[in-house]
């Protein structure tokens, strides 16, 4: 079809060529026919004519033009088509002794053909840019600004006036470079700058905005998101430059304002050929994998190119789901077919399975992201907690030790300072044993501790969304509850940057930039959600829940916190601790919970032996500033 189509597209143009020579010849007779004269310089040369033009045409592809798109470079080649015709057959017709034409036919039909060939192809353009822009002033279409009078602003500007599938009546342009404002950008005026957003909106009646500012800062595009948001109007962004230009074109590009572009992360910058030659060419274990931060880790590692990536999860749907995510990513050439990813269905309490594991494979580095993580059901299943977290642990510790793994990265937690919870203590003694293994190991043991992730598997961002989709009500413990967050992404990042930092038995604390207070956070979403808090969404104060702290803390008051070479990612230096009263501490554990009958109580009694500061009585307790204080 597609053939036929470019065919008689073809056979339109020489057409138009024929056309074009005729009127040529016709107005150098003076507008009259004399018919020896015609024929000689018409009837016995077009054949010719027509052959040359053909050749030409077919050579720049004039055929191949979408009229629907026709732009300045396509204008530019008909012209040189035109030009470069002419030109051809004087040269030809002058090669070949045919009788001489008057080199003002030529002329007069270069141009000729350049004008009509033009206008046909721009008027379709013309034509098909009217009847969207008579749609669009439908009232199913949305009224629009567009944030960034620049080069993606523009791109953005053309696109929805030439695709049907955007119901958007582009109103105008803001911009902050005040020299455009008052002008008018491809027939559309700039109304003001980012300042005059409100008055706009409302003298406007705007009900959508596109920011189309790729290129701009972080926090110059946070400032500006807020702004958007607090219209009310749906906001719609276009990502990076690099999103825009690729083959996912501008509609896959633009994304809705989510709760991350309102939190105001700072930028992460990577020591990437670092990570790279860390992980490049290394059997790689990922413990967790079906997880949030396991498979995010997964999907990072394979980036830097392992010889082979062993993802352990004992979740068989999730391992699955990734295998198949990573499976496409090779069919579509996003992933280098030469690089192995293995989901193996294995649990880390299961001792003589990693042992096998560890043998077969002989892994050089493994980030541990498996644990039991969920506060209020680790509070109300603490023999699990410690069967998990605790002795799953110590099975790898010891694997990796014995099979001479090079680095071993643990994933843990903010809830490890000074812990309130069973989470919290099992991950505080977590870091114990990491740091009692180093002094005696080839192996470099090192932690990472984080607090909240967006998106996470059981964080509060998509319950917050259910909840909305439900019609409330939004749940949240305490009005005063602050917590601090970041992107799952960001968080891996520096997970792999801090893994090249470590030395052995550090614990690496990354900077989680400013806390967020849950009721700001809620509202916030309910706002994003089309909804209005307290009147549409009500939001509800349950109470604290088991285990749970109004402020989380993000290293203990002992330990000496450091600068590294990433301003996001800070180290407290290794802590002495004894091997021998790690391994008195777990035999206490050890023997609690293969007890016949034990209760929560003497499970949560040990634990405050074993962990400093484990205090199960201090739950919710606000706790002074200089216990919190951000590191800068």
């Amino acid at each position: 079809m597609e053939k036929v189509k470019s065919a008689l597209l073809m056979m339109l143009d020489l057409l138009i060529v024929v056309v074009s020579y005729f009127i040529a010849v016709w107005i150098r007779m003076d507008l009259s026919f004399r018919v020896m004269y015609f024929y000689d310089l018409f009837i016995g040369k077009i054949w010719l004519i027509v052959i040359i033009y053909f050749i030409i045409f077919k050579l720049m592809k004039i055929d191949k033009s979408i009229r629907m798109l026709a732009s300045v470079n396509e204008a530019v080649s008909i012209s040189f088509a035109g030009v470069l015709g002419a030109l051809s057959t004087y040269l030809v017709l002058l090669a070949m002794k045919f009788t001489p034409v008057p080199r003002s036919i030529y002329l007069m039909q270069a141009i000729i053909v350049i004008l009509i060939l033009e206008f046909l192809r721009f008027s379709y353009r013309i034509y098909a840019m009217m009847q969207i822009k008579a749609q669009s002033m439908g009232t199913d279409y949305s009224r629009t600004i567009i944030v960034g009078a620049g080069a993606a602003g523009m791109m953005l500007l053309k696109e929805i006036a030439s695709n049907k599938v955007y119901k958007n009546r582009i109103i105008g342009f803001l911009d902050d470079d005040k020299s455009k404002v008052g002008k008018s950008v491809n027939g559309i005026k700039v109304l003001g700058t980012t300042g005059d957003l409100q008055g706009i909106v409302n003298s406007q009646q705007i009900e959508t905005i596109y920011l189309a500012l790729p290129s701009v800062s972080l926090s110059e595009q946070k400032n500006i998101l807020e702004k958007c948001y607090e219209t009310g109007c749906k906001v719609l962004v276009l990502t990076s430059s690099l999103d825009m230009l690729s083959s996912k074109g501008i509609k896959r590009s633009l994304r809705e304002i989510g709760i991350e572009d309102l939190l105001g992360r700072q930028s992460i910058e990577l020591e990437n050929d670092v990570i790279r030659s860390l992980i490049e060419t290394k059997t790689v274990v990922v413990t967790g994998a079906a997880g949030s931060i396991g498979s995010e880790l997964c999907r990072q590692i394979l980036h830097s190119h392992p010889k082979i990536l062993l993802m352990i999860d004992i979740n068989e749907n999730g391992l699955y789901d990734l295998q198949q995510e990573f499976n496409m990513m090779q069919r579509d050439g996003q992933l280098r077919e030469d690089i192995m990813y293995l989901p193996l269905i294995t649990s880390i309490r299961d001792r003589a399975a990693l042992d096998r594991l560890f043998a077969s494979y002989r892994p050089q580095i493994v980030f541990h992201a498996a644990a039991h993580k969920h506060v209020p059901l680790m509070e109300d299943m603490p023999i699990e907690a410690v069967k998990n977290n605790i002795f799953g642990t110590h099975n790898l510790l010891e694997v990796a030790d014995k099979y001479g793994v090079e680095r071993f990265v643990s994933i843990s937690t903010d809830k490890a300072v000074n812990p309130t919870n069973v989470m919290g203590a099992t991950k505080r003694f977590v870091e114990k044993m990491i740091q009692s293994m180093d002094p005696h190991s080839k192996t470099k043991f090192v932690a990472v501790r984080f607090g909240n992730v967006l998106g996470s598997n059981g964080s509060i961002i998509p319950l917050f969304k259910k909840q909305i989709s439900n019609g409330g009500p939004v749940t949240i413990t305490d009005k005063k509850i602050i917590r601090y967050f970041m992107t799952i992404p960001e968080a891996v990042s520096l997970v792999l940057q801090a893994a090249t930092y470590g030395n052995g038995g550090e614990i690496f604390v990354l900077d989680m930039g400013q806390p967020v207070k849950i009721l700001d956070l809620a509202e916030k979403m309910i706002r994003l959600a089309g909804y209005i808090p307290y009147s549409e969404i009500e939001i509800k104060e349950i109470g604290l829940r088991p285990g749970e702290k109004l402020y989380e803390e993000l290293h203990l008051n002992k330990e000496d916190v450091t600068k590294t070479p990433n301003h996001l990612i800070f180290v407290t230096h290794p802590v002495a601790i004894s091997q021998k009263k790690i391994s008195a501490e777990l035999a206490l554990l050890h023997d609690i919970i293969e007890k016949a009958e034990v209760s929560d109580e003497e499970i949560i009694e040990t634990l405050t032996k074993v962990v400093e500061n484990y205090n199960p009585n201090r739950k919710g307790v606000a706790i002074h500033a200089q216990d919190i204080e951000t590191m800068d």
